[in-house]
């Protein structure tokens, strides 16, 4: 069965009319969904609401031809049915295999988080640069920066321009290269999806309104 294009053009203004929190991510779906969603993505009830509508029973196989960050697939997961998902954006299609992917001990993904995000901290301590930079007045040594790690040139063109701070991307690129010197397979997916999140809404300068955009510069 697919999913796509089931809704029916009075099911989409009823959608389009319903409470504005009809359409968000609700509460007791962020632990499944929210390790990265596009901005415009549909919430979860809503595909949980077309599953019951159209009476899937088992021996049914949904298909999501375009299944972005994987919001079916982990819902029919949820829910027993199996499911398969085509996706040709590479950083989606990567979210939507690692959220369905449920074989990793969350204790084990905390400690071993924790244990890299401490090296790496340690890592730019070693360079004169604290990762919460003291105010000047009460500055215990003269802070000196370093020569700053950056993407090659080829990379960076494909950034908006301003969309993250110097300093941030370097933080950044430790923190990877730290990653990558303490991999552990098991949990390296989740680990990248959960940086790939921070990079979007927190480290970068991006804004999400209607549109993509570059909003006020963090520090560096």
């Amino acid at each position: 069965m697919n999913l796509t294009g089931f809704a029916t053009r009075e099911d989409r203004i009823a959608l389009l009319q319903s409470p504005r929190e009809d359409n968000k991510l609700r509460v007791e779906d962020r632990a499944a969904h929210d390790w990265y969603r596009f901005v415009l993505s549909f919430p979860a009830h809503l595909v949980r609401t077309y599953l019951d509508r159209f009476g899937l029973a088992p021996g049914h196989t949904v298909l999501d031809p375009f299944c972005g960050t994987g919001t079916t697939l982990v819902e029919c997961k949820k829910l027993g049915f199996p499911s398969c998902g085509v996706e040709p954006n590479p950083m989606a299609s990567f979210a939507s295999r690692t959220k369905v992917n449920w074989d990793v001990n969350p204790d084990e993904l905390i400690a071993h988080a924790v244990h890299v995000g401490k090296l790496a901290l340690d890592k730019l301590s070693e360079e004169g640069i604290e990762d919460e930079e003291s105010l000047p007045l009460f500055g215990t040594k003269q802070r000196i920066v370093p020569k700053l790690k950056t993407l090659a040139p080829d990379a960076l063109k494909l950034l908006l321009a301003d969309s993250i701070s110097p300093l941030p991307l370097h933080k950044t690129m430790v923190l990877l290269e730290t990653l990558e010197a303490n991999k552990d397979p098991r949990l390296i997916a989740h680990e990248h999806l959960a940086l790939a999140k921070a990079l979007v809404n927190e480290i970068s300068n991006l804004h999400f309104g209607p549109e993509i955009g570059v909003g006020s510069k963090k520090p560096g």
